[in-house]
């Protein structure tokens, strides 16, 4: 099995203010009327949920 780095728990907090970050951030794109930048965000929200997903798995193997 592959070695997976170790992760804590502040990880998580982390990771969701960052999705709170990009989920405040596709709001005020979709107010601005800017339909690209908002898929682009809905995109990296994607990304950032599955990191998330991730994440969980790497603070579970490190207890």
């Amino acid at each position: 099995m592959r070695v997976i780095r170790p992760a804590d728990p502040t990880d998580r907090q982390r990771m969701a203010a960052a999705i709170d970050h990009l989920r405040t951030a596709r709001d005020l794109l979709r107010q601005c009327g800017s339909p690209r930048a908002v898929a682009a965000a809905r995109r990296a929200l994607a990304s950032a949920s599955g990191a998330a997903r991730h994440l969980d798995h790497r603070v579970a193997r490190s207890k």
